[in-house]
């Protein structure tokens, strides 16, 4: 069974998570994550899960910039084209708004450590994934895979 959110981005936790699969088109992002957390999951009345492998559509992307912080600068440069060999897991996101989500993460730029902020502005969003465990049922060892 699929399950998919629509609103409050702000609700998924993506720290330590690793993206699998990335696809980038004109209008569309399409991120596919080896697991996630979920905040207050009310549309099941359950406080938060812990979910298996994950995907997330970014729709109607408005700008996207990124960002590369090293001990000398901040400077924001064009998207790596291997984003994903250079990214091990992702350190944090956060949200603005419904329309707005940053991915940071240590990555290798130039030979050295630099913190990476990718920041995507879009329409819309929806997030699906087949397999969760409740925080409870995580604590105790269970895993949605």
């Amino acid at each position: 069974m699929e399950f998919k959110i629509s609103e409050n981005i702000k609700r998924i936790e993506l720290h330590d998570s690793s993206i699998d699969f990335l696809e980038i088109n004109s209008d569309k992002i399409i991120l596919t994550f080896d697991w996630a957390k979920l905040e207050n999951y009310k549309e099941k009345n359950l406080d938060g899960i812990i979910l298996g492998k994950c995907r997330l559509e970014l729709c109607g992307i408005i700008e996207t910039t990124f960002e590369i912080t090293t001990d000398e600068e901040t400077k924001t440069i064009g998207f790596p084209d291997d984003f994903q060999s250079r990214l091990d897991i992702i350190g944090e996101n956060d949200s603005e708004n419904d329309n707005h989500l940053r991915i940071g993460s240590i990555i290798n730029y130039d030979g050295k450590l630099a913190w990476a902020n990718w920041n995507l502005s879009f329409n819309k969003f929806d997030f699906y994934w087949n397999n969760h465990v409740t925080f409870e049922e995580w604590k105790n060892g269970a895993v949605a895979e």
